[in-house]
């Protein structure tokens, strides 16, 4: 290529004969009319006599000659072309250097184009290895992944060289893709030109690819092009070598000595090697224990620092002992026979809280871990199998009381006895349920009753609306789970005449001849009937009296009795009746059941409260021991509460997410995380707020959720931005005596904290101080409750939405995926 549009100057050099170290001489190539240069556009060419001119090089005059970060020349500037000679050489005649440069000025009104970006690889290859070279930069920019072209529009220039290689033992499993995209130019990749070189191994498996990437320069200036490299390598398969998978009991242990079988299945021949380390984990980190770390495969060992080496150690099975008493591998790996499986025994002395040990199956060359198998570990090379068990402390849950009373109102003295039963009914006394600590035990076992007797021999008790039984709500007792969950339990509080409540029932003693004779006699024996026994007596039902025989006696075959009993109705009602025996204990029914009348019921003995809790499910068992309390100052008064009329009021609040405007509700994934929990307080003037029960004259209730964090489930975006995002409350279904209620957010706005917004594990959470609360009021009204009875049960039902877009979502996806829905009035935004 000739000088094209400028032209270079020649110059003569007048020496000494036999003169060496001769100066160098610059000549300058200069455009022609109505064109601009630069030294970047030219090349020196070749060295004409090698003996004679050390270099050639070439420069612009001016300081900035061009193209610069604009786009612009240098209007006059030229190119300054330098031919320095070899010092050592002594010329002696007169000679003609032919300085031959090659390139084109640019014409003034030709504006070079600027093409900026980047390129993209993963930031954890799998088993594959990206190595870019050549990357054309021409602005120098301090990233190492970006690229800077800058040329005449329609040249060809070279970005990058992409070398992806497989690691070794490897291959490229999944081919390499190559993307080039522009957020706001969709037909950026038509200017780019890739070439795929592509090299196989002597079994045809792909191991390397390079791709050069060439660009058209386009017409106008371009940023934000980016290519994105991907691949994905694997292990060089054995000959059908592969570890399939393996059996063993990883449930959390208990903290005595632990005896577990481990199988491997495998191809048979398939090599491996098994490691147990000894640690913590902490998040995702696992650390091994410095001094009792690394497990030996002895059997015989009987106390952890027996058992375990230091963390230094390089034990796995097969294992041996050597002359120092310490352990070694043995030289030859594990090899599965013909049947296909391996086993293995291990026993673990006692050890401590939160011990974690990890176990690792290695294969040895030849021998891969199929993709399938359970537990596999691709992030290392070979693929292992890695699997924990974790020691847990038991932990209980217990039903207890809190007898302090506001305001020193009035004192208690309290004494209680608690009696627990299994999912069976059968009593375990006093010992509390136990499981281990952070397992989700088996259904029915988890779910246990209660019985819980409170006395105070100064002070009655009083139930709301001064009734002899109460159906508590949350308002009345707290739970304490330690990251534990639970299935609520119903709690019954009772004042009764005596223990055996409405069980509790007399008879005559002895018999009577007929009906009405034994209607006259006065009942004198204490008795307690089974809930069949009073369902028969309450429908007039034949049933047998064996159970309380020893409290009356027939002398004949028959004979006829006076009882007294607490009827089934929903409100029991005191009833005497006169009743048929006959020897065998067998009551007669229809006619034979006469007399009934409904009489005073035994005096309530007010020492004593009875609760009774039915149906407490653990689901998760905490990290500490977890408690139902009984706040006995919300419900247990020392005095009837005459002017006050307590109410029955149902709650029901749900956590939702709502991705668009007009987008159907979800169940926020939080509510069934231990970390999640919603507490109620009460509200007279919806001003000063505490635990108690909803009454006639509560104006507002307040509710404070914690642990509200959305995350990647819930359908959150990756780069999410806070601003988009609204906290928002709908009142759905009420009672029409509660439509006039109305909902808003305590301390608006309420913030968001978003993390790892990049990333899987991505969360958004709700509220304020840590961990994060925000709280919700339910406001009545001044007065609105007033009217309302105590017989009656009312309810409201109450939606929080977390609304992760301003934006509607198009009616071909609302089509698509619509599903009928229960509606309530509109939303309202804090």
């Amino acid at each position: 290529m000739a000088l094209i549009n400028c032209s270079m100057e020649k110059k003569t050099a007048v020496l000494t004969s036999g003169s060496s170290n001769a100066t160098s001489i610059d000549l300058e190539i200069i455009p022609d009319a109505g064109f601009v240069i630069a030294a970047r556009d030219f090349s020196a060419g070749a060295n004409p006599d090698a003996a004679k001119i050390q270099s050639i090089t070439l420069s612009d005059t001016a300081t900035s000659g061009g193209p610069q970060n604009d786009g612009s020349y240098t209007v006059g500037n030229k190119v300054k072309v330098t031919v320095d000679f070899v010092n050592s050489h002594a010329f002696s005649e007169s000679i003609t250097f032919d300085i031959n440069p090659s390139g084109a000025a640019t014409e003034k009104h030709l504006v070079p184009i600027k093409i900026q970006g980047t390129f993209v690889v993963p930031g954890s290859p799998s088993k594959v290895t990206f190595t870019p070279s050549s990357v054309l930069d021409f602005a120098s920019s301090g990233s190492s992944t970006d690229f800077y072209a800058y040329d005449n529009p329609g040249d060809i220039v070279t970005i990058m060289v992409m070398t992806i290689a497989a690691t070794s033992g490897d291959f490229i499993d999944i081919s390499p893709t190559i993307a080039i995209t522009n957020s706001s130019e969709a037909t950026a990749s038509q200017d780019y030109n890739v070439e795929r070189v592509e090299t196989r191994d002597s079994s045809s498996r792909l191991t390397q690819v390079v791709y050069t990437v060439k660009l058209t320069v386009p017409k106008v200036d371009r940023t934000g092009d980016v290519i994105t490299f991907a691949a994905v390598g694997e292990d060089i398969p054995g000959i059908e070598n592969k570890i399939y998978g393996y059996i063993m009991d990883t449930r959390p242990a208990n903290l005595f000595i632990i005896n577990r079988d481990l199988r491997i299945f495998a191809d048979a021949g398939a090599k491996f090697r098994i490691k147990m380390q000894r640690g913590t984990i902490s998040g995702s980190t696992f650390t091994t224990d410095t001094n009792d770390g690394v497990y030996v495969f002895d059997n015989s060992k009987t106390t952890i620092a027996g058992i375990f080496e230091a963390a230094t150690s390089t034990t796995t099975y097969p294992s041996k002992i050597v002359s120092d008493g310490s352990y070694d591998p043995e030289t030859n790996p594990v090899t599965v026979d013909a049947s296909g499986v391996f086993f293995k025994n291990i026993v673990i002395p006692a050890d401590a809280e939160s011990k974690v040990y990890r176990f690792t199956i290695t294969p040895e060359t030849g021998t891969t871990v199929d993709l399938n198998a359970p537990d596999i570990d691709t992030s290392t090379n070979p693929d292992v199998i890695t699997f924990d068990i974790t020691r847990r402390d038991f932990v209980t849950i217990e039903a207890a009381s809190n007898h302090t009373v506001p305001n020193n109102a009035f004192s208690r003295t309290v004494t209680s006895t608690i009696e627990y039963f299994n999912h069976l009914g059968q009593s375990i006394g006093v010992t509390k349920p136990t499981g281990k600590k952070e397992t989700q035990p088996n259904e029915p076992l988890n779910t246990y009753d209660y019985d819980l007797v409170i006395r105070d021999q100064s002070v009655d008790f009083h139930l709301p609306n001064q009734s002899n039984s109460y159906l508590l709500s949350d308002l009345n007792y707290t739970t304490t789970l330690n990251d534990g969950i639970i299935e609520e339990p119903t709690i019954l509080a009772e004042l009764r005449a005596n223990a055996n409540g409405f069980n509790a029932a007399e008879i005559n003693a002895a018999e009577s001849p007929n009906h009405t004779a034994a209607n006259g006699n006065d009942v004198v024996s204490p008795i307690v009937l089974t809930l069949a026994q009073r369902q028969a007596l309450t429908s007039k039902s034949s049933f047998n009296a064996f159970s309380f025989s020893d409290a009356y006696t027939v002398a004949g075959d028959d004979g006829h009795f006076k009882i007294k009993f607490f009827t089934t109705d929903a409100t029991p009602v005191y009833k005497s009746q006169t009743i048929l025996i006959d020897s065998d204990g067998d009551v007669a029914g229809g006619s034979e059941q006469q007399n009934t009348t409904s009489i005073s019921s035994p005096t309530v003995n007010r020492e004593f409260l009875y609760l009774s809790g039915r149906s407490l499910s653990v689901l998760k068992w905490g990290t500490s021991a977890m408690s139902v309390t009984h706040n006995l100052n919300t419900f247990a008064f020392n005095a009837a509460q005459a002017s006050v009329t307590t109410l029955q009021i149902s709650l029901n609040i749900s956590q939702n997410v709502q991705k668009f405007v007009n987008d159907l509700l979800t169940i926020a994934g939080y509510t069934n995380s231990s970390s999640f929990s919603i507490s109620k307080q009460v509200s007279n003037d919806a001003t000063s707020y505490s635990v108690g029960n909803i009454t006639t004259a509560t104006r507002a209730v307040k509710f404070t959720i914690t642990g509200a964090v959305l995350d990647a489930q819930d359908g959150l975006p990756l780069n999410f931005s806070t601003g988009n995002y609204s906290l928002l409350f709908q009142k759905g279904d009420c009672s029409t005596e509660l439509a006039g209620a109305t909902l808003s957010v305590e301390n608006s706005p309420v913030a968001v904290a978003l993390s790892n917004g990049t990333a899987i594990n991505r969360e958004l959470a709700v509220g304020a101080g840590d961990p994060k609360i925000f709280s919700v009021i339910l406001d009545f009204g001044a007065g609105a409750l007033s009217s309302l009875s105590a017989s009656t049960s009312y309810y409201i039902d109450l939606n929080v939405v977390h609304r992760l877009s301003n934006q509607y979502k198009s009616i071909k996806d609302m089509e698509d995926d619509y599903t009928l829905t229960a509606g309530g009035s509109g939303l309202a935004s804090y």
